[in-house]
């Protein structure tokens, strides 16, 4: 195998996205050869060094790729100080879920499509901007959305100083409360901010497709290993 950057490899072993592991780098948290590296564009070779992060010899694992239905009432995190329910408790049967994680999030009180994984790479162009991952959410509001306020969210809304741009946004005309939006972006909370800038309370929101991968009828709570084809569909890559 060539050599990788430090970051690449230490995401492929599934230790989180590229971008987290190379803050891991910069505190010191990872050793080459023995030595502990800072350098983020140190390249290595994993057949031939010995990379060690915390103290553990780490090597590249088999890609793992779920697709999860998350419910309200669960945070997207492995860990909780304060014991609320989290995402890997529905995983609990699968038979290795101690090192995957979640791409993303939805918050506490949203639904909808999760990815998890231990393939740093993959989270890396799901998440990073310039890749242009779309997600698609239907979101049920408290009250209609007016005419302006549509015309206003196409247009875009500045959220602390920075332009929120809607790719898509359709409306259930039989009931103007519910709407279906399409954005690129994941910033924290950032449709039920949009939202409440222009007035109005979220009362539901649910992630239905990340790329071209749809949740369709999978139940809430369940979950599915992902094959190539469905990778696929969530970078947008036509076959």
């Amino acid at each position: 195998m060539s050599k990788i950057r430090i970051s690449r490899f230490l995401a492929e072993c599934g230790i989180n996205s590229r971008r987290k592991c190379e803050l891991l780098v910069l505190k010191g948290h990872v050793k080459v050869n023995g030595t502990t590296v800072s350098e983020l564009y140190l390249k290595v070779d994993p057949d031939k060094d010995v990379i060690e992060y915390n103290g553990k010899l780490i090597n590249i694992e088999k890609k793992v790729i779920i697709a999860l239905n998350k419910p309200k009432g669960y945070l997207c995190t492995l860990k909780d100080t304060f014991n609320r329910h989290t995402i890997l408790e529905l995983l609990k049967n699968f038979k290795d879920s101690s090192r995957i994680y979640p791409v993303g999030r939805l918050d506490y009180n949203s639904r909808g499509l999760i990815i998890m994984t231990n393939d740093g790479n993959l989270a890396y162009k799901v998440l990073h901007p310039k890749f242009n991952i779309l997600k698609t959410y239907e979101i049920i509001l408290n009250s209609e959305l007016k005419e302006d306020d549509i015309k206003k969210i196409k247009k875009g809304v500045i959220i602390d100083g920075t332009m929120f741009e809607v790719q898509d946004m359709q409306l259930f005309f039989e009931n103007d409360k519910k709407v279906k939006i399409t954005i690129h972006e994941g910033r924290k909370r950032i449709i039920r901010r949009v939202f409440k800038s222009l007035g109005y309370e979220v009362a539901d929101l649910k992630r239905i497709r990340i790329g071209n991968y749809e949740i369709k009828d999978m139940q809430e709570g369940t979950y599915k290993e992902l094959r190539q084809s469905d990778v696929r569909k969530i970078l947008m890559i036509d076959d």
